[in-house]
This record gives structure tokens, C-alpha cells and sequence, in this order.
């Protein structure tokens, strides 16, 4: 561009008008938009599981990224319709079942009256109760077929009946609503982290070239790989840990034969993603369902039974919080439990659920923005320490597959660990 024909160099005023403008007018959309939200961070975040698949499949095929992200949606959709359609099956036994003991239950009430009024003629003042007790009798009220009696019956089905069919109507208007946007969230989650999953790759490109302009991008991309250090190892890690809790307990419980293990199974691998209280809740469950069992397996005592599944549920949570939390999640966030209690407080009074999952992420993002501005005001390093950069190589089960396919092909499979070894020899004697 032409010097004279270039525009004038903005005041410092003027830079911060336009940037707290902007930041207004940015709360104010998420504000109109915060219905979608949930569902563009839902959505997001099966992206983000999914992506280690998505990734490992793409390096060990010849197919195209946008063909592996279909099949891969395709299996989801496929296990998550199966998932409902099962559980719909079952809610629908048990609906049947208990209007056929509903039925029976009706079909039985005569019978147990006369039952009844035999025992209280029988008591003749039993126990001290008056002679005249034992000539109460209950009566089934019968109704003739008159005209009149028919009348009085309609009158009163009318007159009952009518209310309930209207609330029956609403319920059910309601329920079809909620069933339609229930559906009409699920497609939007849907085709919105199916759009991410195939535009991630270029997410790390797209923020270091925002930041090309001003000179920021090395600060820009650094940042970007600890945003996604944090949340990797959050995300798939709670991810890891409740498939491992769910099965553990599963495991467990059906040992003790505690009733439902499945249930509390999944019941304990859910919590997982709530910080602190999530195990809690969990155990607490199964605990419950031991309180209420009458009897076990094992022939003890109910509070011998309580006694063993608590014994169970504490070592579970020790072995999480001393063997697998350590490997799995590491120490990535770095916040103090405190921080993280009152974070998801505050995380489920302000988006519910979704709140509470996320706020140990949320924060470990603030505290990183929050450390790298706080530093950059005093004209300080913004990256003290020097960063963390593991080798680009492929996971234990990229190099599984990599193996397999050389040794179909008639090659002999490369050794890892031996190549490392002999490397850092030749670097040591160098």
C-alpha cells in the first residue's frame, strides 16, 4: 500500500475503545447464544475425545480423514441408538410388569377383603379391643346396572376424569416437546463436532496466523499447545479413569453380590468427572444399595455386608487417587484442591452439570492466561521455565499396528526401545 494512501496509526485511546466494544459486544452474543453453547462445548469435547482415534486410524489407513471421521460418527450414532433402544426396551418391561401387578393386585382386592373381614370377626376383642369390633365388616360397594346407578357413575368419571385427561394431555404435549428438542440438540451436537473434528488440524495454523500480525506468535502457539496439554490430559484422562472405576466396581460389586453391579458401575464411572464429590456419590451409591439388601451371597449379616463393600469402595478410591490419577492425569492442571472444590461450586451454579465437569480445565485455562498476562504487565519472561516438549513419535498402539503390518509384509518389526538405547549410546560416546 501507498504511504499516502494509508490510514493513520490508532492512539492508545482509541485501541482500548475498540477492544472493550468488542469485548462487550462478544458477552452479549454468548449471552443471546447461551442455549447453544452447552451444546457447541458438548460437542467440542466428544471432538476432542474422539480425536485420538480419528488421528490413529488416519496414520495407520490409506483412507481420508473426512471418510474416518464418518465411520467413526456412524459407529457413535450407531452404539448410542443401541444404548436407548435397550434402555427403552427395558423401561418398557418394567412398565409392563408393574401394570400387570396392578392388575393382579385388582383382580386379588376381593378376595383379600373377605380374607380381611374373616380375620376381624374372628378377634372378638383380641387383645383387649370391644366385642362390637369384630362385627365391623368391610364391604365392597357394588353398583346395580340401573339407570340411575349409571348416571351417578358417569357423573363421577366425568367429573374426575376429565382433569386427569387434561393433565394427561399437557404432560404428554410437554413431553413431545422436550422429545423434539431433545433430538433437534443431539443433531446440532452432532454435525457441529463432526465440522471440528475435521477442521482440528488446522486450528494450530489458523491461531499462529491470527497472531502473525502483531509479533505474538511464537507467545500464541506456545500458549496453544498448554491449552492443549490442560485439557488432554483432563478430558481423556477422566475419560480413562471412569472407563477403569466403572469396570473395577463392576468387578467388585459383582464379587460381593451387591444388587445391580452394572448400574453402580456406571453410576461410579460417571462420577469420575466430578471432581471430589463424584467419587464420593459414587461409593455412597453402592453403599446405599448394600444398607437396603437383605441378604448376599456370602451368608453375612447386614452389617457385616455394609462393613465389606465400604472396606471395597475406600481401597477403590486409594488405589485411583494414589496409583491412577498420578499416571493417567498427571499433574497438567496444577491447582489446589481447594481452588478446584470452590471452582466446581461455582462451575454447577452457573451451568449446571456441564459447569461442574469442566471447571478444573476452566480454571487451569485462567490460571495460565491469568500467569502469562500478570508477567507480560511487568515486563517479565512469559515463559519462565523452558517447555516441555515430548518426542513426536507414535503411541503403543500406533507402533502395535505399524509392527503387525511389517510382519505381514515379511519385514521384521522395529524395536523402539532398542533403537533409543543404542541412539543415546552413540550420543554418549559422541
Amino acid at each position: 500500500m501507498n504511504p499516502e494512501h494509508s490510514s493513520p496509526p490508532w492512539s492508545r485511546s482509541l485501541k482500548v475503545s475498540v477492544a472493550i466494544v468488542l469485548l462487550i459486544a462478544f458477552v452479549l452474543v454468548l449471552w443471546q447464544l447461551q442455549s447453544l453453547l452447552s451444546s457447541i462445548v458438548i460437542a467440542a469435547i466428544i471432538s476432542y475425545l474422539l480425536h485420538p482415534i480419528i488421528d490413529f486410524f488416519q496414520r495407520a489407513t490409506r483412507l481420508g480423514r473426512s471418510t474416518i471421521i464418518g465411520l467413526v460418527y456412524f459407529l457413535l450414532v450407531v452404539l448410542f441408538v443401541g444404548f436407548f433402544v435397550y434402555a427403552g426396551i427395558s423401561a418398557f418391561r418394567q412398565v409392563t410388569n408393574l401394570t400387570t401387578l396392578l392388575s393382579d393386585a385388582a383382580t386379588d382386592l376381593p378376595a383379600l377383603v373377605e380374607q380381611l373381614n374373616g380375620v376381624i370377626a374372628n378377634t372378638n376383642g383380641f387383645l383387649g379391643m370391644p366385642r362390637e369390633f369384630g362385627s365391623i365388616v368391610i364391604e365392597i360397594p357394588s353398583i346395580q346396572p340401573d339407570s340411575n346407578n349409571l348416571t351417578e357413575v358417569g357423573n363421577f368419571l366425568s367429573a374426575y376424569l376429565q382433569p386427569a385427561a387434561g393433565y394427561l394431555g399437557s404432560s404428554l404435549s410437554t413431553v413431545a416437546v422436550g422429545t423434539a428438542t431433545t433430538i433437534a440438540n443431539l443433531i446440532i451436537i452432532l454435525f457441529v463436532s463432526i465440522y471440528i473434528s475435521n477442521d482440528s488440524p488446522r486450528l494450530s495454523q489458523w491461531v499462529g496466523d491470527i497472531a502473525e500480525i502483531p509479533g505474538y506468535r511464537y507467545d500464541a502457539e506456545r500458549l496453544w499447545r498448554s491449552f492443549g496439554r490442560i485439557w488432554q490430559s483432563y478430558l481423556r484422562g477422566q475419560a480413562i479413569l471412569g472407563i477403569v472405576i466403572g469396570i473395577v466396581v463392576y468387578v467388585f460389586m459383582l464379587i460381593l453380590g451387591v444388587e445391580n453391579p452394572l448400574a453402580l458401575g456406571l453410576i461410579s464411572g460417571l462420577m469420575e468427572f466430578i471432581p471430589y464429590i463424584g467419587p464420593i456419590i459414587g461409593a455412597g451409591a453402592a453403599i446405599l444399595v448394600a444398607i437396603f439388601q437383605e441378604t448376599n451371597i456370602w451368608g453375612l449379616t447386614s452389617f457385616q455386608f455394609v462393613i465389606a463393600v465400604t472396606a471395597v469402595m475406600i481401597v477403590v478410591q486409594q488405589i485411583e487417587n494414589n496409583f491412577l490419577v498420578p499416571r493417567i492425569v498427571g499433574d497438567a492442571l496444577d491447582l489446589n484442591p481447594l481452588m478446584v472444590f470452590v471452582g466446581a461450586i461455582a462451575g454447577a451454579s452457573l451451568a449446571g452439570v456441564l459447569g461442574t465437569v469442566l471447571a478444573a480445565p476452566v480454571l487451569a485455562t485462567i490460571k495460565l492466561i491469568g500467569s502469562y498476562a500478570w508477567r507480560k504487565m511487568f515486563d517479565l519472561d512469559p515463559f519462565p521455565e523452558p517447555e516441555d516438549t515430548p518426542e513426536d513419535e507414535p503411541s503403543w498402539a500406533e507402533s502395535a499396528w505399524q509392527n503387525w503390518q511389517l510382519r505381514r509384509a515379511g519385514k521384521p518389526a522395529e524395536d523402539k526401545s532398542a533403537s533409543k538405547t543404542s541412539s543415546s549410546k552413540e550420543d554418549t560416546n559422541a
